[in-house]
């Protein structure tokens, strides 16, 4: 599909034959795969993933938040069905990178991950960091000169996108932060 489609059933006795469809969907899926399971796996490895990719990829489920239960959305540039919720979310993280990128060039937040990680920051190493939330995130913001509206969205950013607190910011938000994934 090239275009953004919801689905939304409001009548309850479709929206249960609907999530009874889905769940017996699942159900045959989990049956297939446990049967090809214990025939040759090297033979079916293929099979099992190649069901497992188009379930995933169905109206089934949310590929965010894994209910099966809920109304749909296709994202076309993501290629997939979402729930409404997770999909009204995916949109308001998507406009506020964007806000982001309107106040934050890449080199200022490829500064901030470089002195993050370095010796202003927490001096991730192999033995820890002793994680502290975003108390040295909010002190090289502030060094930086960021104003107090930008670095509330850079931090909700980097709580969407698994960077909660200083050292997953690093592990986790950095390549998203950077648009490199």
């Amino acid at each position: 599909m090239k275009k953004e489609r919801v689905i939304i059933i409001k009548n309850p006795q479709l929206q249960k034959v609907r999530n009874e469809l889905r769940a017996l969907i699942k159900l045959w899926k989990e049956d297939i795969e446990s049967s090809l399971l214990h025939s040759d796996f090297k033979k079916k490895h293929a099979e099992i993933s190649r069901l497992h990719s188009a379930f995933l990829n169905s109206i089934c489920m949310c590929r965010f938040c894994g209910n099966f239960d809920r109304d749909m959305i296709f994202a076309p540039d993501m290629r997939q069905w979402l729930c409404i919720n997770c999909n009204s979310r995916r949109v308001y993280f998507k406009n506020l990178h964007q806000e982001l990128k309107n106040q934050m060039s890449k080199e200022k937040i490829r500064e901030f991950l470089e002195r993050l990680a370095g010796g202003d920051g927490i001096r991730l190493s192999r033995s820890g960091s002793g994680c502290k939330g975003h108390i040295d995130s909010k002190r090289i913001l502030d060094q930086m000169g960021i104003r107090k509206e930008t670095q509330e969205i850079f931090l909700e950013l980097c709580d969407y996108y698994d960077g909660h607190c200083d050292c997953e910011i690093l592990l986790n938000a950095k390549p998203w932060l950077l648009g490199e994934y």
